[in-house]
């Protein structure tokens, strides 16, 4: 009866053993990482061929396709999610229990360091098992503190969508403004050139002097040169979007088509409250201040409350009775200082927390004011140039160049009213593109879209 004992007990530790290992290899088959889409050695033509490949006249570039591209493909979005899925398997580990504990061994009751005579009826047989079992409520605290990470883990992954996508956005209403300048300035430039033409026809039959034509010619090369620096600018912003979607940093990106001014009705006490209720890095200071109270409990739990450790013992010796023992370790918290220090921890903790979430709401109205401000200075620069500037520079250079062909107007004033047209159409560009940017930077700030 003792050997057939012995044998299942045998068995039992084989077969706990060999479940252990199969549910290790299943766990690091589930982190093998899967084969990517895009090879990580794959050339920047190989990786991006078929975004390479679009024709920038006949793919305009889209916002809403390539910020759904972002949130698909950019690798901080997905390290986020990543992260939201290890906070929600940490849920469970905390409010486990610590493994059960085996024990085999023999013990010689003999007092003889070697038994050489084969005495085995001295030898005893220990078979034991105990579990450490905490004191009651420590497991549902330690269950709360870790979903309450997880809380703030995924507030962080929904601030990174919005922060990621106002970067989209930012960059492309960039891209916008610096090809509409480019185009503005290539139309200025063939201005120009009829200038140019008709200061040369005047210069030759005797009306004008050489200095119209240098001037002329002057200008031409400042407006080429503005067009170079321009273009280089575009390959930057266009490198930048790329990055964001995960393309390579050449991948071509079609042209934004042309922009309308948008209506923005909000009041900046709507916005503020927006703000308030939205805003996915408030809500993470708001866990954050949740997950340390429940930490300050479970600290001072820990403090005042021991836990248990009960454990069975299965004894067998050869030619006697077996016997059972049992037994239980009961720790003493309250006896070092260490959990004296952690609940003078957990309390600093909190106060710190609540502090954050302070300062987070104070930036966050802050942000939301200045991105109003901008907005609605941008508003009042795109209707002065929409309905004033920019028509009467128009009427200034048709009366300047009606003057310079009649001989009543000199070419350097024919000059300046086509520079002031020039630079009244990059400002008003200038202000549509920073209207935009700032609402999409004031959409992150309030955690909501507000396009209308």
């Amino acid at each position: 009866m003792k050997k057939i004992l012995t044998s299942y007990f045998l068995i039992f530790i084989t077969a706990f053993v060999c479940f252990q290992t199969v549910v290790h290899a299943e766990e690091k088959g589930k982190d093998t990482p899967q084969k990517q889409t895009r090879p990580e050695n794959a050339s920047p033509s190989q990786a991006g061929s078929t975004v390479v490949e679009m024709s920038e006249s006949e793919t305009p570039a889209d916002l809403n396709r390539l910020v759904q591209e972002a949130l698909e493909h950019n690798p901080e979005i997905i390290a986020a999610q990543k992260r939201v899925n290890a906070g929600k398997a940490r849920i469970s580990q905390a409010k486990s229990l610590d493994d059960p504990m085996i024990r085999a061994g023999s013990y010689d009751m003999s007092n003889s360091p070697a038994n050489i005579n084969g005495q085995t009826e001295m030898l005893q047989q220990r078979y034991g098992v105990s579990q450490k079992i905490p004191f009651p409520g420590k497991l549902r605290l330690r269950g709360e503190v870790a979903a309450e990470e997880t809380n703030m883990t995924e507030k962080e992954f929904q601030s990174k969508i919005l922060e990621i996508t106002a970067l989209v956005k930012y960059a492309f209403y960039e891209l916008y403004y610096v090809n509409s300048a480019i185009d503005i300035t290539e139309e200025n430039r063939e201005l120009l050139r009829k200038f140019a033409k008709i200061a040369e026809t005047k210069y030759s039959v005797g009306k004008a002097t050489q200095r119209d034509a240098l001037a002329a010619q002057v200008e031409l090369s400042t407006l080429t040169n503005n067009v170079i620096v321009l273009n280089k600018e575009r390959e930057s912003i266009i490198a930048q979007l790329n990055i964001l979607l995960d393309r390579p940093t050449q991948a071509v990106i079609g042209k934004p088509r042309r922009l309308e001014k948008r209506p923005f009705k909000y009041s900046l006490g709507e916005l503020e409250n927006l703000a308030v209720h939205n805003r996915p890095e408030l809500k993470k200071y708001d866990h954050a201040v949740k997950r340390n109270e429940a930490n300050l409990k479970l600290s001072k739990k820990e403090y005042y409350y021991a836990d248990f450790e009960p454990m069975v013992e299965y004894m067998q010796e050869d030619k006697r009775s077996d016997t059972w023992a049992s037994s239980i370790s009961v720790n003493v918290p309250w006896l070092w200082p260490k959990n004296r220090a952690k609940v003078k921890e957990s309390k600093e903790d909190l106060s710190a927390a609540k502090s954050d979430y302070r300062a987070a709401g104070n930036k966050a109205l802050f942000e939301v004011k200045d991105y109003f401000v901008r907005i609605r200075s941008a508003e009042s620069t795109i209707n002065l140039y929409a309905t004033g500037v920019i028509p009467q520079s128009e009427q200034s250079l048709k009366a300047s160049q009606s003057g310079y062909e009649s001989d009543r107007v000199d070419f350097l004033s024919l000059i300046d009213s086509q520079r002031i047209l020039l630079n009244s159409k990059l400002l008003y560009c200038r202000a549509l593109t920073d209207f935009e940017q700032m609402l999409a930077k004031l959409e992150n700030a309030v955690g909501m879209p507000l396009a209308q």
